[in-house]
């Protein structure tokens, strides 16, 4: 049985629940129940990383800092399938004083470099404190390499699990959070994507984007190299003014100045079914009066799947406000899985009545 249908059997009436169950076979059985545990695991994790990420009410289109995430992810229970007892987590080759040593000491290197906030792991339990400093670990391993020798190898391997369990939690967070329509939210969970998918710790430091420039040469690519553009008008006519109802579309052009360096000879080999070379979010953001949180209106997938294009453009359409006005947008493009690229451009439409007379 698929997801799918363990979906379906999780939306059943109990009594239609109970009378499917009975007519698998044991396999089938326990193939279903296993499905449907993962599926409840998954909802928790969403439902905590929710509950730790909302915005407050008294700043809620504040930036939210990449440490308030990573506590979050530390703290998920998907994550403590890592194991809560340290003789479990660390192997049988590593007693639990010598993991919490070896793990104190990464914190405190990992203090004393600026990449921990000082004390700010205080009141985790130990767990979610061991989670917090593998997850720190693991975007700064990259640049601490003389430290990273002097670690015990089981301390890299369970970095290693830290990393894939919440590579897990953040892909489904890529999807959930647009959903909850927060800005702020939504790029920070797409802006840590990045970092972890690469192990690295900065969007702006030269060394870690240096980096960056290693890991898509060995691909074949090269550092992306953009611009944009966007303007915001109504769908169905040239206009400048949106009629109220009426859809709007927010076009943009992203100029990929670096396709000149790929457009000679043959394209590099792709490294996806998809044929996408390049992948970014396009997230658009209604600017709200003071005191009213902005909202996420769209959020869409931007690709490349010809990296000798020098432009590529996208479409976002929504539905204008029933009000007349001069409405603001932010255009916000960035990458989960490419460091540093956080472009955004406001633009804004205007809304009219529509003037035309209802039949009688």
């Amino acid at each position: 049985m698929d997801a799918a249908q363990a979906q379906a059997a999780a939306n059943m009436t109990p009594e239609q629940a109970k009378e499917m169950m009975e007519s698998l076979s044991p396999e089938e059985r326990e193939a279903v129940e296993a499905q449907q545990e993962k599926m409840r695991k998954g909802m928790a994790d969403l439902g905590h990383m929710v509950t730790k990420l909302a915005p407050s009410k008294e700043d809620p289109d504040a930036v939210v800092p990449q440490h308030k995430v990573i506590v979050a992810l530390a703290s998920a229970p998907g994550m403590n399938a890592m194991g809560v007892d340290e003789a479990e987590l660390l192997g049988p080759t590593m007693d639990a004083d010598k993991a919490k040593e070896a793990l104190s000491n990464l914190e405190d290197k990992l203090e004393e470099i600026g990449a921990i906030p000082k004390d700010s792991l205080n009141d985790l339990s130990e767990c979610h404190w061991r989670n917090a400093v593998l997850l720190y670990w693991h975007l700064h391993k990259a640049s601490q390499e003389e430290f990273a020798a002097t670690l015990p190898g089981e301390i890299d391997h369970f970095r290693g699990g830290a990393n894939q369990l919440s590579t897990s939690l953040l892909i489904k967070c890529q999807m959930a959070m647009p959903q909850q329509r927060w800005v702020q939210v939504t790029l920070a969970v797409a802006r840590l994507s990045a970092l972890v998918a690469n192990a690295l710790h900065s969007h702006e430091d030269d060394g870690e984007l240096g980096r960056m420039r290693d890991i898509l040469s060995g691909d074949g690519l090269v550092y992306p190299k953009l611009s944009l553009r966007a303007s915001a008008r109504p769908r169905e006519s040239n206009a400048e003014e949106v009629t109220a109802g009426q859809h709007v579309v927010v076009a943009i052009e992203l100029e990929r100045e670096h396709a000149s360096a790929m457009s000679s000879g043959a394209a590099p080999p792709c490294n996806n079914p998809q044929g996408i070379y390049e992948a970014y979010w396009l997230y658009v953001e209604g600017i709200k009066p003071q005191g009213t949180p902005n909202s996420l209106i769209v959020a869409k997938p931007v690709v490349v799947q010809d990296v000798s294009l020098d432009v590529v453009k996208a479409d976002a359409v929504f539905q204008s406000p029933p009000h007349p006005g001069t409405y603001q947008l932010r255009v916000h493009i960035t990458s989960t899985s490419v460091t540093g690229i956080n472009l955004s451009k406001d633009v804004s439409f205007t809304v009219v009545e529509d003037d035309v007379p209802d039949l009688e």
